[in-house]
């Protein structure tokens, strides 16, 4: 049992709530009675939990030494030996291979994109999260990615507006996990280099901004001719006061509450922001349908 729960932590089952992105495409179009879309995208999400888990068993095993120094990683599987290098690595290339078989079973576009996905994390694992801003900017492309997976990948196109909403958040997220990270603790201070190239100042100045731009950018989307001629609907925008009411709590809880250092995570651990999704969800629903 004990070597279960070591496999679990190794492949971070409790991260695959990010992988939720890839949904989107479907629940915003909103043809919920299209069984054959909605497998595509269940399918999707699958493909992206087993290349989430395989990036995260590299990322590991390239920081493996500099966890051992970390207060928390340093509990991390490969980090306290209880799973080998080797079989980590082999199980890594399993997931890899077998994301990409899922996707392509898709289609082929759905094949390039987690394709995409996994190079940008090996590219960001390597060398570009040492990087100020680009290394934001390529966990946001992960997050696109994902949309993009369960829109074209799928075969499903909707608002430009609705994609940049995504991006927006993306942003949003990465900028407060630095935030939450600078602001942890001094070792973790230590353990991320890059860290050293941001200021508390500057982090909430970013967060700001990106903050604003998902409220314009979705409120845009609710406005959109596309969007209102889609739906055959003007009434999006009254779902818009949720998603400010979800965005300063957001801010709230990272900044005050000082969240942990991983921000995405507090967004479905905290009731009032589930609620705030969950009443969001079902105003949106009820709206397109």
């Amino acid at each position: 049992m004990d070597n279960i729960i070591q496999y679990l932590k190794l492949l971070r089952v409790h991260q695959w709530h990010k992988n939720a992105f890839v949904l989107l495409g479907f629940f915003a179009l909103g043809d919920y009675g299209n069984y054959g879309l909605l497998l595509k995208a269940v399918m999707m999400f699958a493909a992206f939990c087993l290349a989430s888990s395989s990036v995260y068993i590299f990322n590991d095993y390239h920081d493996m030494e500099a966890d051992r120094g970390h207060p928390t990683k340093r509990n991390r599987p490969l980090a306290n030996g209880a799973i080998s290098v080797s079989s980590a690595i082999v199980l890594s290339a399993l997931l890899c291979g077998a994301s990409i078989l899922s996707a392509f079973s898709v289609s082929p576009s759905a094949s390039l994109i987690i394709f995409l996905y996994l190079l940008n994390n090996l590219t960001y694992s390597v060398y570009f999260k040492k990087i100020p801003i680009i290394d934001v900017f390529q966990i946001g492309l992960g997050f696109m990615l994902r949309i993009f997976a369960g829109t074209v990948g799928i075969g499903i196109h909707i608002s430009e507006w609705m994609i940049l909403t995504g991006f927006m958040i993306s942003l949003l997220i990465g900028f407060a996990k630095r935030y939450a990270e600078l602001t942890c603790t001094e070792s973790t201070h230590n353990h991320r280099k890059v860290l050293r190239e941001y200021s508390i100042e500057i982090l909430t100045s970013f967060m700001m901004i990106m903050a604003s731009a998902t409220i314009i950018t979705y409120s845009l989307y609710t406005l959109s001719p596309r969007s209102i001629e889609l739906h055959g609907s003007a009434n999006l925008i009254y779902t818009i006061p949720f998603v400010i009411f979800g965005i300063f709590r957001f801010l709230y809880l990272v900044i005050y509450h000082k969240s942990g250092d991983d921000p995405s995570s507090q967004i479905f651990s905290d009731r009032q922001l589930v609620l705030t999704i969950f009443f969001w969800a079902l105003t949106y629903g009820f709206i397109i349908t």
